[in-house]
């Protein structure tokens, strides 16, 4: 007498879940899933050249990462050797909206708050615009998972409607950022050499000339998996590939305008 007994693999077999293993065959419950998480999203318009931004516009940006750890800040460097093509066309849209707001200028999501140099004691209405926008209820909650090999990134990100939430006019942007760039900045006329820049916007993974990414299609239960596979970055330009990080935000399109929903970093 024989005995012939099959082993199934275990594992999550959930394709929309980051946890997914493809070659598991038996659901184990190890699939994982977005918590309903808020963070918010503050652009800060700058560059090496603006005397305002390295000592005003620092201490705002210290402030905030201080005391705000779910706030996301993403550096606009306008006409400098940080500059990208994407934040010069997030730059635009922002302009179109708000009017030119010039250097230092703080936005949360496409609204203009605050330009330092014009209120340089008035931190308090940029803390005050975080604290409302992360009290809003998430619409959309987020994971996010990346990896780099040689000069290629891989990228993807999970997003869930929250309950209650219909799915509509949803869209993903996903950048890669850069931490730790010693470059010279102007700090009240004089320059420091050995300035450090952070949250440097680098590019977005499809360069796509829409500053708000792709439409979000959700599936019946509310769930999206957006993937990015061996998205090459830039070889010529010295990014430092182990201080890139990536920020994913999702928009909703309301007609006239993009508003900010949230994101994951």
């Amino acid at each position: 007498m024989f005995s012939i007994s099959s082993c199934k693999k275990k594992g999550c077999t959930d394709p929309v879940s980051l946890a997914y293993d493809n070659k598991a065959t038996k659901d184990n419950g190890t699939c994982t899933y977005p918590e309903n998480d808020r963070k918010t999203l503050i652009y800060y318009t700058t560059g090496t050249w603006c005397q305002h931004c390295g000592d005003i516009g620092k201490t705002f940006v210290d402030d905030i990462s201080s005391n705000y750890p779910e706030a996301q800040i993403i550096r606009l460097h306008k006409n400098d050797e940080l500059t990208s093509n994407m934040g010069t066309l997030i730059q635009s849209y922002l302009d179109s909206v708000n009017g030119v707001m010039g250097c230092p200028n703080f936005y949360i999501g496409t609204n203009s708050v605050v330009n330092p140099n014009i209120n340089p004691n008035n931190f308090n209405l940029l803390s005050s615009a975080v604290n409302a926008d992360l009290l809003l209820s998430s619409e959309v909650n987020m994971d996010i998972e990346y990896s780099i090999n040689g000069n290629k990134i891989t990228i993807e990100v999970q997003s869930k409607l929250a309950n209650g939430v219909v799915n509509e006019n949803y869209y993903l942007s996903t950048y890669i950022l850069e931490d730790g760039i010693v470059l010279s900045q102007n700090i009240a006329g004089n320059y420091d050499p050995n300035f450090v820049h952070n949250n440097i916007l680098r590019m977005e993974v499809t360069e796509d000339v829409d500053v708000f990414g792709s439409k979000l299609n959700f599936d019946q239960n509310g769930n999206n998996k957006t993937s990015y596979y061996e998205v090459p970055l830039d070889s010529t330009a010295g990014w430092n590939y182990s201080n890139l990080h990536v920020v994913s935000v999702v928009w909703k399109d309301e007609g006239s305008s993009f508003r900010f929903v949230n994101l994951e970093n």
